[in-house]
């Protein structure tokens, strides 16, 4: 239910996106609730994504992952609401082979961040001392995974969204 949901907010993005045509001022609102948006989001996910990384190397505990997701996992959220609503606001170019990459890296992200809160929920079942290299190889890989495509998914569309702001 949630992918769904997921991609329907992104598809209704798109579409708001084509046919849209906001006033300079409100252009100009959208994009600083899009930076704002993604200095929550992708902030919220590198909190995340650092504190696992404490915890895969044994520098902190799977109850400390778990609670750094249960705090930041509402405003990862939040930012990507936020991107979604202001990047319709955006009079994104649909047809330019960047944007429609960006979006896809969107939508990935998106996606991710559906299996990563599936993921992160596991852990709950685990033991407070769990290590990382207790888990099964397949959970391993799953993680670091995740993990992996959550970085180059933000990393690529903050790149794009960078490159097609500063032509």
């Amino acid at each position: 239910m949630a992918y769904a949901a997921v991609t329907l907010a992104w598809a209704l993005t798109l579409v708001l996106g084509a046919i849209l045509s906001p006033p300079e001022l409100v252009h100009d609102i959208a994009l600083f609730v899009h930076l704002a948006s993604l200095v929550v989001g992708l902030g919220a996910v590198l909190m995340i994504e650092w504190n696992a990384a404490l915890w895969a190397t044994g520098w902190s505990t799977v109850r400390e992952l778990r609670q750094a997701d249960r705090t930041m996992i509402l405003p990862v959220w939040i930012g990507l609401g936020g991107l979604l609503v202001s990047g319709a606001l955006l009079s994104p170019d649909l047809t330019a082979p960047a944007t429609l990459l960006k979006l896809g890296a969107v939508l990935v992200l998106s996606l991710n961040g559906v299996a990563l809160t599936k993921w992160t929920s596991d852990l709950a079942r685990l033991p407070a001392r769990a290590t990382f290299r207790s888990l099964p190889r397949r959970a391993k890989f799953g993680f670091v995974a995740s993990a992996v495509i959550s970085q180059l998914a933000w990393w690529t569309a903050v790149l794009i969204g960078l490159l097609n702001t500063s032509r």
